[in-house]
């Protein structure tokens, strides 16, 4: 399979057009008529190392294609700008006029700004769409909107596979989502990406099968002066022993996720380097020393509130899990 994305099932690219092409040209200039012996074999010749052509020295690592028209202004400043700087290699494509200041690649205007025929703006997204996969050869594309258009998703009909393509929806209805998700590979809303990643200093949360823990914990929450919220949406630190619990999402506000070592998780991951100073393995001879080196550890970070993990580190983990 080819590493990028490529247009397939263009009738140029066939030898049966190539054939037809060589004798209509021979029709038109009959004098080309007995070099047909050997202008068919070259014609086949180029277009086969076309198609052969392997190398990815030109490719780009994205495609963004993000419809502007359908998010607000502070999707557009908690997402857009931090998207586009996911990697070097990058080619953007706005569709509308954005309510932010930003510069894109490639800019289209939305239909209802061009004020032309739905059937013909959708054609004119296609084949940009298309021209741009051609040109890039992006090796992921990634749609930005409530939902794709019919432009995007005939332009995504013929590329060479949807294993590729993912889309981030805004505000989307579910039902339709489900509808149109078959196109893609993994599909998510933005608000996994905008947010809050904010958390309250010396808290802590315990879920409901770590109730144990947390009356072996009491003493030592009392002498460090950290309170228990019901919660875990702002806590520091939460303590996970629900194996069903997918430990990525606390880990990417960047809450301290306390787990026993004896404790079998249903989402086994193999978590990236920057997450890992933020997973505590606790076990039944050492729990309490390392609670209490932990705390006393984070506690001589005196700020409010955690770092908030980067737009372009989500969708790393994202496209990568």
């Amino acid at each position: 399979m080819s590493e990028y994305i490529s247009v397939e099932k263009e009738a140029e690219d066939s030898y049966s057009f190539a054939f037809g092409d060589e004798i209509r040209q021979s029709i038109l200039a009959p004098w080309k008529l007995p070099l047909l012996p050997i202008s068919i074999p070259y014609r086949f010749y180029k277009l086969n190392k076309k198609m052969s052509d392997t190398s990815t020295g030109q490719s780009t690592d994205i495609l963004i294609i993000y419809d502007l028209e359908k998010m607000r202004k502070k999707e557009q400043t908690a997402f857009v700008k931090q998207s586009m700087n996911y990697s070097p290699k990058i080619v953007s494509l706005g569709i509308g006029q954005p309510l932010i200041d930003v510069s894109f690649n490639h800019h289209i205007p939305s239909r209802s700004e061009w004020n032309i025929e739905s059937r013909n703006w959708n054609y004119a997204i296609e084949d940009l769409i298309l021209g741009l996969i051609r040109a890039h050869k992006p090796r992921k594309l990634i749609f930005v909107g409530k939902y794709p258009y019919a432009g995007v998703l005939e332009a995504i009909r013929r590329c060479n596979s949807t294993d590729k393509m993912y889309w981030i929806s805004v505000r989307g209805d579910k039902s339709t989502i489900d509808e149109r998700s078959v196109r893609f590979r993994k599909v998510i809303d933005i608000n996994y990406f905008t947010e809050s990643d904010l958390f309250i200093k010396n808290t802590i949360f315990f879920d409901e099968q770590s109730i144990p823990v947390k009356d072996k914990f009491k003493s030592i929450l009392d002498k460090k002066s950290i309170n228990i919220l019901s919660k875990s949406d702002n806590a520091e630190y939460v303590v996970i022993s629900n194996p069903n619990t997918d430990l990525l999402q606390h880990l990417l506000k960047n809450q301290t996720v306390i787990y026993d070592s004896e404790t079998d998780f249903t989402h086994g991951r193999k978590y990236l380097s920057f997450v890992l100073p933020n997973l505590v393995r606790i076990g039944d001879d050492n729990q309490l020393n390392i609670i209490e080196d932990m705390l006393d550890y984070r506690n001589k970070n005196t700020s409010f509130q955690s770092q908030i993990t980067s737009v372009e580190s989500k969708i790393d983990i994202w496209i990568n899990s």
